[in-house]
């Protein structure tokens, strides 16, 4: 699961914790690709099942389009890009017409709720008003069908699968670590690793090799802070989060 790319250039829209370096991607899927590739959840959903590694990217930043996307062509590789309509053509992330560009470039462009809040914020109507608003207008400005959901922030309410099913979803992919078996049930979220700028070398190289005792340490990190989101509050959380992040910065 990535989030947005740098070459030297700062655009609106990025975090720097969740921003990666285009040196850092590329050797990354140098290395997928030495595996035997990497493809979208949609393809592998759909039967697709060559590819090594499944890549996402989270937010529809403009960097997707201007540096993911032909670093994955030039690998012939795909990936999925969930968005947020609300988000898309601000300043900082993709317009409706590169996001039909690299749908036309074989990428799958999927829904990130209607404008990223959170889905544990909202009422049992309003989520499912915001989640067909996503899929529908998504589905028409791309020109292609949107069927998977990744939800803001991770954050997924109770029952969330069964009220994407029923606005048109086929698959909800979730932000907790994990390794997607073969036998995967579509109905059950499908675990992803968050890719940070903390992620060095040695753990990406764990990671893809499914060494199971690193992705455990994940596991109980993101257990833990789930439990920190759930005692703190989502309010209060990010704000103890973007302090926690600006001491380990220091200062500008």
């Amino acid at each position: 699961m990535y989030h947005a790319l740098t070459d030297g250039t700062h655009p609106p829209g990025q975090d720097p914790h969740y921003t990666l370096t285009l040196r850092a991607f590329d050797r990354q899927l140098d290395r997928i690709a030495a595996m035997g590739g990497g493809g979208s959840a949609r393809g592998w959903l759909d039967g697709q099942r060559g590819q090594a590694i499944l890549l996402t990217f989270d937010d529809g930043h403009v960097s997707n389009h201007r540096i993911a996307l032909p670093a994955l062509a030039r690998r012939g590789m795909s990936a999925d890009f969930f968005v947020n309509p609300a988000m898309v053509g601000t300043p900082g992330f993709a317009s409706w017409g590169e996001l039909r560009e690299m749908s036309d470039a074989g990428m799958s462009i999927q829904s990130h709720g209607y404008d990223h809040v959170y889905l544990t914020s909202l009422s049992d109507q309003r989520l499912r008003e915001t989640l067909r608003a996503a899929r529908e207008e998504i589905s028409e400005r791309v020109g292609r069908q949107a069927t998977l959901l990744a939800p803001p922030g991770g954050r997924m309410p109770r029952g969330l699968a069964a009220v994407a099913k029923d606005c048109g979803y086929t698959q909800v992919l979730s932000s907790r670590p994990g390794l997607i078996e073969a036998d995967t049930r579509r109905v059950r979220p499908l675990p992803r690793m968050a890719m940070t700028a903390a992620v060095d070398a040695i753990a990406f190289e764990r990671w893809i090799n499914r060494d199971r005792i690193a992705i455990g340490r994940e596991q109980m990190r993101y257990a833990g802070l789930a439990t920190a989101k759930r005692l703190l509050g989502d309010r209060r959380y990010e704000r103890a989060r973007a302090c926690a992040l600006g001491l380990l910065r220091g200062p500008a």
